[in-house]
């Protein structure tokens, strides 16, 4: 489990340190504040030097794949670092409680990309085919592991090197706007594999009492969860509803990272505020099950109020991140604290 971060030069952070964290992670902040880019960063660092994540970072802000090799830069590469400033490093190191200190920094470089003629029925020449950037990934990780990692563009296309990497733990994204229907048919396939599959369907119970049981099946041509809910049939799980789907990836995502980390980009979508306390619960078993740490972003104070309520103020914690022109703040609420702020309705979101 990751015990405490810190984050320079990433994108909204100048410098941001978080001094403690526990399992159960709640990031709350105005817009623009990094609750987000948080949670990226925490995916970089587990991603130990995989430059890959460079562009999936990107992708799953939305932005298209296909940019133009000219604009990658200042589409993909520039926006990563604070300020737009990438003569400085992008730095994202943790302290883990079983693996000790983690350290990612990510560096821009200016490539010259040389062509050399070998034809020796021509004159020799070397052609200069482009001045292009790249991201160089350094990773130091357990037992003085160090991995480089390089992206960068090549004709239409982007280039990736990288040495072999071992992860030293697993760390699952969970967006909103992003459904993989099939991803969530495999996860429950191998949940129920391991006889674990009743961590779904208490969880999907909260939303849906007539729910008997939850199956993995491609009766609609490619895998996706079905649940009886004592029709003739079953139905498929979306079609319960967007909080079906929704409760049912935070529980598979949990279960699929054990020993790592899952984080949820506004936990809250598609739930009603008043079965918040028991989705809350429902995150909690599982987490402790699959000892899998979690990171949730929030805009909602029935959030915040419902976690309060399911967990005990000494159940999860509290960080509310603070951004002005100069600097970043994280304010980590210990338990009586968060106790009266919900008690006297302060802005702690």
């Amino acid at each position: 489990m990751l015990e405490r971060l810190h984050i320079r030069n990433y994108r909204v952070f100048n410098e941001l340190k978080i001094d403690k964290l526990s399992r159960i992670n709640l990031i709350a902040g105005k817009n623009n504040s990094g609750k987000t880019s948080l949670l990226e960063a925490v995916l970089l660092l587990a991603g130990a030097g995989n430059p890959q994540l460079a562009v999936h970072a990107h992708i799953n802000r939305g932005l298209v794949s296909n940019v133009a090799p000219g604009l990658v830069d200042v589409t993909f590469w520039t926006p990563m670092f604070s300020g737009l400033d990438m003569s400085r490093a992008i730095e994202i190191s943790a302290h883990h409680n079983q693996f000790g200190p983690l350290n990612l920094k990510i560096v821009s470089k200016r490539m010259q990309n040389t062509e050399i003629s070998l034809d020796r029925t021509a004159e020799a020449s070397v052609t200069n085919l482009s001045d292009m950037r790249a991201l160089v990934f350094h990773y130091n990780g357990p037992n003085d592991q160090k991995v480089e990692g390089q992206i960068s563009i090549k004709g239409e296309g982007i280039k990736v090197r990288q040495d072999e990497i071992d992860f030293p733990f697993i760390a699952t994204l969970l967006l909103s706007r992003f459904e993989n229907l099939q991803e969530d048919a495999r996860r429950l396939a191998l949940l129920r594999k391991a006889k674990l599959g009743h961590f779904v369907l208490e969880a999907l119970q909260i939303i849906e009492p007539r729910l008997q049981s939850v199956e993995d099946n491609s009766a609609s041509g490619a895998p996706m969860i079905w649940g009886d809910i004592g029709l003739p049939e079953l139905i498929p799980l979306p079609v319960m509803g967007e909080g079906m789907t929704r409760i049912a990836r935070l529980v598979l995502g949990i279960a699929s990272a054990m020993d790592g980390v899952v984080l949820v980009d506004e936990i809250e979508n598609g739930l009603h505020h008043s079965i918040l306390p028991k989705v809350w619960q429902a995150v909690d078993a599982t987490a402790k099950q699959f000892k899998t740490q979690v990171f949730a972003t929030t805009h909602s104070f029935e959030c915040i109020e419902a976690a309060h309520d399911a967990l005990g103020a000494d159940g999860f914690l509290l960080h509310r991140l603070e951004a002005n022109s100069t600097e970043n703040r994280c304010v980590t609420y210990e338990p009586e604290e968060i106790d009266v702020a919900l008690r006297h309705n302060l802005e702690i979101r």
